[in-house]
């Protein structure tokens, strides 16, 4: 669940949100730290074959997800990346992303069965953040377990 303003929102919810969008072949939603409304939700997305990565495409996913669930779950920002941090079985790695979102240490990504996917990915979403005038803040103690416990169910 990601708080956004006092509404929970469940990631599962916010994936298939975006899913149905026919170019997207996977969907992580992870929170991001938020001084105002407290988190805030960062969709990332994998295109299938054959689909552009463009801002058109990035705006059909945010209203999607607005569409399907409400305006207060508009992501505040769909990352397209090649492909996801994954594990061996496949899993999607949320708190290797969530740590990219939030400026925070991603920690041993040596088991995944992607780890060169990690480098690549936070090089373009954190300088893309840089690029707009987000500054990296300090997490608290409790904000950086927070991330690091993010998707571990």
């Amino acid at each position: 669940m990601i708080n956004v303003a006092g509404h929970r929102l469940g990631t599962k919810e916010l994936e298939s949100a975006a899913l149905t969008v026919p170019e997207v072949a996977e969907a992580a939603a992870v929170p991001v730290i938020d001084d105002i409304r407290g988190r805030i939700v960062e969709m990332y997305v994998s295109l299938k074959p054959g689909s552009e990565a463009s801002d058109e495409m990035a705006a059909k996913v945010s209203k999607a997800i607005e569409d399907v669930i409400g305006k207060i779950a508009r992501p505040k920002n769909v990352w397209i990346v090649a492909d996801m941090p994954k594990t061996r079985s496949g899993k999607i790695m949320r708190r290797v992303i969530a740590s990219v979102s939030n400026f925070a240490e991603v920690g041993d990504v040596t088991t995944l069965a992607n780890p060169e996917v990690v480098e690549s990915i936070r090089h373009h979403v954190q300088a893309e953040k840089l690029a707009h005038g987000e500054v990296p803040r300090e997490l608290t103690e409790a904000e950086e377990a927070e991330i690091k416990a993010f998707g571990a169910e």
